[in-house]
């Protein structure tokens, strides 16, 4: 007889008959509706009963984007990633009988979906599952409006997958799976029970060499570590105080300084610098007194604090959403502001909108946390600083990783931090690029990461080159570097060896323990596993300390001047500073200008105009636009005015009280011969026209017009950088022929910037790199997104065929990704174009054109497989000396065709007009020839096939090729991915024709091509399309 059994009949047998075995019923997706909203917060429960006494329980969770798991109200697991679930051992949270398991879900953007499973075995060998499906209910947080949960999508589902079954994430590395530099040893000495002790993010040590380590949500813990060379865990127990939530700690003066951050962690007080004084009779501390309140916590907040090199003093660092400290009696740097020449756009996800200057900052204080002084500022978000043996300072600053992708987008960075310095941070795409006069650069950019702890290897039983490194700390991929410094002038250069690294490896702080000469470092963070780790050095070279490098002469003439920066100084500083705003070191010339700064305007005002020194009269004039003004012209706008729209307002026009010193300092400028200037005097010359705009007001046309007629000839230069500013700086002096200059580039500017990481460190953390593999993989051009971002506020110049030029540039960026932000900032400038300068009678037509889908390829047409890159010549060249044999010829034949070679180019009888004939390309180039030609086409440019700027008698301006000229007309290609489109021009209405420096080919064209599709698309070219050429011999 045939007996049918439904699945969960058979699954109730299978349990019975073997009840080891794991029952997996696969859990569902689940969310409270189909549509997730941006931002978006859900709470799901499942209530659920266990017969009998509880073996083991093990929870899996993740979400799109991220979660909380609650068993019984206690949090027992954290999701920071969809990518990598997590997993934990809850069965202490469990009883027999109900039980609650709640899980708040969080949605950044886009779609949201949840997934968990509970795996429960109890005593008798019984298994029982609580998964993610339509049995669980959802509600909106602070509600008790539960109703039932949709389910999303079947497990294993796209774009997810079968998340679950992937290889677990181990919890701690193992040290023998790291990456450790030669001669060095790493030991695990402590795995830090989480449910107990927390995850450790801040170290110090105490004078008997014991190392005090801060759970980021809960208390502190002193830690004896054994012996080096013996084995045995260290001793941990937890410090008698109650205070807690500390992303600082430091021994000094005979008392534990704790700046607590997280208010909402146990025995967390408010945020601010807390003092213990240390009773060493009793080995105890007494109760924390607050020293100073400051306003400000969470991952943004006040981080570290190091003791000064004058063993007086202590350093604090916040991050940029940190107020500063309240009562702050000093600061060394003055007058910052926002200066952004035209509107900036604010973050497209709203991250710190309306957050103004200063940013982060550093703060010096004496041990009783009085007499606050800040040193400097600008800064996004470091966590930590350190000095070396010369009492230089350095620090480790982030990066908004939402911004990759974009010309604004800067890497984490190592900065040296000197006195007055403003490191450039501003909110959005405000971020000062390195260039600018009025903020200084990195010593070293690193790239993507989050960094955390930093220290100098003073003290390190380590090689004379790690004695002199600072060590410093990436959380996101596991990497611990040691930065060697080499001086440079007042400053120093930098280079960065991966010290230590690894996967997990979320490192925190790190220490050099000064009894043993270890260095001691932990991972842990945001809920994470902790641990404590010691690196040791076995190697045979000399461990004898070292002595200090004795510093340059300029960093002995910075350091004099910054003497100059404290308050009590009086005006002799001027007469002592003003010689070095002409040094040719950067620094140098900083410290004076702070320096002059802190003086009275109307004592050197008169001198700053008269001064005849290029440096010295950049200097001396961006001074006076700073300090003069009688309000900053940005800072006319409130508050509530600034977290209106999706950038900020532009600047105002001059006020009365400021348009004669205006008119001053621009006939100053204008002293100053543009040609006769090197190329870091021109960059500063034209930050010192916008410095003088930006504080002082956007003059009348009598006076914009003018300096306008100055700076178009200037562009384009072959220089990316400069480009982006005279852009910028002809926009807003309302030049007329800029837009019709800058439109042609959107096809032919080369993208400025290289690859942002290794596929090394990105290895690290498959998560976290998605963003950074979206731009490889989709190369979004960044040298035409700085110029979409200045045309946006273009009020005058355009026409019909220049608007519709502008806009079919968004279609094409349909495909290109980067950081979290940055589709949406592509939106805001698209709609925020529309807005500025778009007739009504155009809009429809334009708004629809700009939201198209690039055409899909012909489909007998082979695409690139890549992964691309963006191609230098001499990179290229290199990887075709000695490759050109046994190469496709189909595949290099069919790359001919997806590069769009032979749209523009005739080919042995097939292709274009537009370009040369390149049937003999193999005879008449060389191979770096052929490259220049394809990757630097601007470079050479032949008469034949060259551009021409037409200058009209109504003032505007048409850029491209006159492929026609009949009936006194002249007919104009001004794009060479639209041949067919000519924009007619009457011959009696053309002022001035000339050649226009940049070429209509468009460049990149290579840029998605692996190495193998290159090197056959050079063998097919340089063969003149022959299969039987030696270049494809197997």
């Amino acid at each position: 007889m045939k007996v049918s059994r439904s699945p969960i009949i058979l699954a109730a047998l299978l349990g019975a008959l073997f009840p080891s075995l794991v029952l997996h019923a696969e859990p569902q997706w689940i969310w409270s509706q189909q549509r997730a909203y941006d931002k978006e917060k859900e709470i799901f429960r499942k209530k659920f009963t266990i017969t009998g006494e509880i073996k083991s329980a093990t929870l899996a969770l993740t979400c799109d984007n991220a979660a909380t798991a609650t068993l019984n109200g206690k949090t027992v697991l954290e999701n920071l990633d969809w990518n990598e679930p997590v997993r934990g051992n809850v069965a202490k949270n469990l009883h027999p009988g109900e039980n609650e398991l709640v899980i708040e879900g969080r949605n950044r953007e886009g779609a949201a979906a949840l997934l968990a499973s509970l795996t429960i075995e109890t005593a008798d060998g019984k298994k029982q599952l609580v998964e993610t499906g339509p049995d669980w209910e959802t509600a909106k947080p602070g509600t008790t409006d539960f109703h039932p949960v949709l389910v999303i999508a079947k497990y294993g589902a796209k774009p997810w997958g079968a998340i679950f079954d992937r290889t677990p994430k181990t919890a701690i590395a193992d040290p023998a799976s790291l990456t450790v530099a030669p001669g060095f040893k790493v030991e695990l000495l402590y795995t830090v029970p989480k449910e107990e002790q927390g995850s450790w993010v801040a170290l110090t040590v105490d004078p008997k060499g014991r190392l005090l380590a801060s759970d980021q949500y809960g208390g502190i813990y002193r830690i004896t570590p054994p012996p080096i060379g013996q084995s045995g865990e260290a001793k941990v127990e937890p410090l008698a105080t109650q205070i807690g939530g500390a992303h600082g700690l430091l021994f000094a003066n005979n008392a534990l300084y704790v700046m607590v951050n997280e208010t909402k962690a146990s025995n967390s007080h408010e945020a601010g610098l807390y003092r213990l004084k240390y009773n060493a009779a009793a080995d105890a501390f007494e109760t924390p007194e607050l020293l100073r309140h400051i306003q400000g916590g969470g991952e943004h907040g006040p981080h570290s604090i190091v003791l000064g090199p004058d063993g007086k003093s202590i350093y604090i660092c916040a991050g940029n959403f940190t107020k500063f400290p309240e009562g702050g009696e000093t600061t060394r740097p003055v007058a910052w502001q926002e200066d952004n020449l035209l509107p900036r756009l604010w973050d497209a996800n709203g991250f710190g909108k309306a957050l103004l200057a200063p940013g982060g900052y550093t703060c010096k204080l004496d041990f009783d946390g009085k007499n606050a002084e800040i040193i400097a500022f600008g800064f996004r978000n470091h966590f930590d600083m350190a000095f070396d043996t010369n009492g230089e300072l350095f620090t480790y600053d982030s990066d908004m990783e939402w911004d990759m992708g974009s010309p604004w987008y800067v890497p984490t960075r190592i900065n040296h931090i000197v006195s007055g310095g403003d490191f450039g941070w501003r909110s959005g795409a405000n971020r000062m690029p390195a260039y600018y006069e009025d903020s200084l650069p990195a010593v070293l950019d690193i790239g993507p990461g989050s960094p955390t702890g930093m220290v100098f290897g003073t003290g390190a039983k380590f090689p004379a080159k790690y004695q002199r490194a600072m060590f410093a700390l990436d959380w996101t991929y596991g990497t611990l570097y040691a930065i060697h410094y080499i001086p440079d002038g007042a400053t120093f250069r930098a280079e960065k060896e991966e010290f230590v690294a690894g996967k997990p490896l979320p490192l925190t702080d790190v220490v050099i323990r000064p009894q043993d000469g270890a260095l001691y470092f932990t991972v842990g963070g945001r809920k994470t596993q902790s641990a404590l780790f010691r690196v040791t050095y076995t190697g045979s070279e000399s461990t004898a300390p070292v002595l200090a490098l004795p510093p340059t002469p300029e960093a002995k003439t910075r350091r004099e001047l910054e003497k100059l920066h404290v308050e009590g100084v009086g005006p002799e500083a001027i007469d002592k500073a003003w010689p070095h705003l002409a040094s040719p070191d950067r620094y140098i010339r900083w410290a004076a200008r702070v320096a002059i700064e802190h003086q009275p305007v109307a004592k050197w005002k008169d001198r700053a105009l008269a001064e005849r020194d290029p440096w010295g009269s950049i200097e001396a004039l961006i001074a006076l636009s700073r300090m003069g003004c009688s309000k900053h012209a940005t800072e006319l706008e409130t508050e509530e005015a600034l977290k209106k729209g999706t950038s900020s307002g532009p600047v105002v026009a001059t006020l009365p009280e400021d348009a004669a010193l205006q008119k001053s300092v621009l006939e100053a400028l204008g002293r100053l011969d543009f040609k006769k200037l090197d190329k870091a005097q021109q960059m500063a010359l034209l930050r010192a026209y916008e410095l003088c705009f930006t504080r002082l007001g956007k003059p009348g046309p009598d006076i914009c017009a003018p300096l306008a007629a100055k700076f178009d000839p200037l562009f384009p230069q072959t220089d990316a950088l400069m480009n982006r500013e005279l852009v910028s700086l002809l926009v807003f002096l309302d030049s007329t022929s800029v837009v019709a200059k800058t439109v042609p580039l959107l096809d032919t500017t080369p993208d400025y910037g290289g690859a942002i990481a290794t596929e090394g460190l990105l290895a690290r953390n498959e998560g976290y790199a998605h963003g950074v593999n979206a731009v490889g993989d989709s190369r979004p051009n960044r040298q035409a997104i700085a110029y979409v971002y200045a045309l946006r506020d273009a009020h005058v110049g355009w026409t019909p065929a220049l608007r519709k030029a502008y806009f079919t540039w968004f279609s094409r960026t349909r495909g290109w990704h980067g950081g979290n932000s940055f589709t949406k900032f592509l939106e805001n400038m698209r709609t925020e174009s529309l807005a500025n300068f778009v007739p009504d009678a155009e809009h429809a037509s334009l708004d629809a054109l700009s939201k198209q889908a690039p055409p899909a390829p012909p489909a007998n047409i082979v695409m690139p497989k890549g992964p691309g890159r963006n191609y230098s010549v001499d990179e290229a060249v290199a990887f075709a000396q000695g490759g050109l044999h046994g190469r496709n010829f189909e595949q290099g034949k069919a790359m001919f065709t997806s590069t769009l070679c032979i749209r523009c180019h005739h080919f042995n009888g097939e292709g274009g007009n537009i370009g040369p004939d390149i049937s003999g390309a193999g005879n008449r180039y060389t191979l770096r020839d052929l490259l220049e030609n394809i990757i630097e086409p601007s470079k050479v440019i032949s008469d034949q096939y060259g551009t021409d700027q037409l200058e009209l008698k109504d003032g505007s301006t048409v850029i491209g090729r006159v492929v026609v000229e009949e009936n006194e007309k002249l007919f104009v290609m001004t794009s060479a991915l639209a041949p067919e489109t000519l924009t007619p021009v009457n011959a009696r209405d053309v002022k001035a024709r000339k050649p226009y420096p940049v070429s209509m080919m468009p460049v990149g064209l290579i840029n998605g091509l692996n190495k193998d599709e290159l090197l056959d698309l050079l063998a097919y070219i340089q063969s003149g399309g022959n299969p039987n050429d030696k270049a494809f011999a197997r």
